[in-house]
């Protein structure tokens, strides 16, 4: 379904347009407005698929209207409605799919949502089809990347920090509706309303010409006050996280390799350099998780007798937290296992050390007595892994 808005300076024109459209029905009217100048303000907030639009108008004419349109959405379809012919060269000369005479039938509007609707088919495939790709990195520092014509992939540049914290902030909630209020206390605390509100409507129209300068096939939307960017299909290494970690995948010799895979997609933790403060909460749970994700990793590479796998996910683990008491005894069970004696004594040290300076306290009694059997030979370390 088409998603539309009407511009004409006339009341009447207007509700007569609009209800010729709705009785062709695959389009929704989402605004009616007289000022093309509200129309355009309204543009800026929330995506639309046409704009049907008047041409004598006063103070801004359609044609100068069409312009501003079209520089704020490069992939909007303008219909221009009027009553005189002699702006047909003009109209076409800025790339309008229509030019309709007043006054209109339903078949000849028809026909008009007919074309739009394949120019948007179209358009949707060609984008699709485009070797154009975009991934967002969200684990380390924040970047969002383009592979344009299959050259290497760059970050996107910023006009400023607070617009790239933004599209941070939207891919953080992607595919969520957030408040614009919402926005505005998280990335712009305690500053002033007016302000900021004008500088939020900048940073909007400026990633909507990012998007749109690309070609990529996903959109920022505007709905009931409030921001969604929807990036669905679109590769995003936190999203893949999620989707192996939040689930109830189960690892085998078949699916390790996902595992891996999104394992090693965790290059630093989320969004850690970029000092977000909104993104802290997440950054804790991106940081258990993974945590997780290591000990599952390591039980699995144990069962098939990987120790050194299983080393490597342990100590992947206690990078993230080293005070872990089960995953400092799964070490010494695996240097155990791997026959590497002196390896094992120097963690448990080392561990003990870190405890004493940094905590003042001692290992578990669990851990004492786990390292006294296996230094003397007499632990039943099969049972224990």
């Amino acid at each position: 379904m088409l998603r539309a808005i009407l511009i004409d300076d006339e009341q009447p024109a207007l509700d007569l347009l609009e209800k010729l459209l709705i009785t062709i029905g695959n389009i929704e009217i989402v605004g009616t407005f007289t000022k093309p100048g509200e129309a355009i303000s309204m543009l800026l907030q929330e995506r639309m698929d046409v704009v049907f639009l008047d041409i004598e108008m006063p103070g801004l004419n359609g044609i100068e209207a069409a312009e501003h349109i079209m520089a704020i959405d490069p992939g909007i379809d303008v219909v221009f409605v009027t009553a005189y012919h002699h702006y047909a060269v003009e109209a076409f000369e800025l790339n309008a799919i229509d030019y309709v005479l007043k006054p209109t039938t339903v078949e000849r509007l028809r026909k008009t949502i007919a074309r739009t609707m394949s120019k948007q088919s179209a358009s949707k495939q060609e984008n699709a089809a485009q070797t154009s790709k975009s991934t967002f990195i969200c684990f380390g520092r924040f970047e969002w990347m383009r592979n344009e014509k299959a050259e290497t992939a760059s970050p996107v540049k910023w006009r400023t920090s607070k617009e790239r914290e933004l599209m941070a902030y939207l891919v953080h909630h992607r595919n969520t509706l957030i408040t614009k209020e919402k926005i505005l206390e998280d990335i712009w605390p305690n500053a002033n309303l007016e302000q900021v509100t004008a500088f939020l409507h900048t940073c909007i129209y400026s990633i909507r010409k990012k998007i749109a300068s690309a070609g990529d096939n996903y959109k920022l939307e505007f709905h009931n006050n409030c921001y969604r960017l929807e990036i669905r299909g679109v590769e995003c290494d936190a999203a893949g996280f999620e989707r192996v970690t939040g689930g109830e995948m189960v690892i085998t010799p078949d699916s390790i390799g996902e595992f891996e895979k999104i394992a090693n997609l965790y290059k630093g933790n989320y969004m850690e350099e970029d000092g977000f403060v909104w993104a802290q909460e997440a950054q804790e749970k991106y940081k258990s998780d993974y945590i997780e994700l290591m000990r599952r990793m390591s039980d699995y590479y144990l069962s098939v007798n990987e120790f050194r796998a299983a080393a490597q996910c342990l100590h992947s683990a206690l990078r993230q937290n080293p005070y872990l008491d089960d995953v400092n005894e799964r070490v010494l069970l695996v240097y155990a296992k791997l026959g590497d004696r002196l390896s094992m004594i120097r963690h448990y040290e080392r561990f003990t050390k870190l405890l004493q300076d940094e905590l003042g306290t001692l290992p578990l009694k669990s851990t004492v007595r786990l390292f006294s059997e296996l230094y003397s030979g007499n632990a039943d370390d099969e049972s224990k892994a």
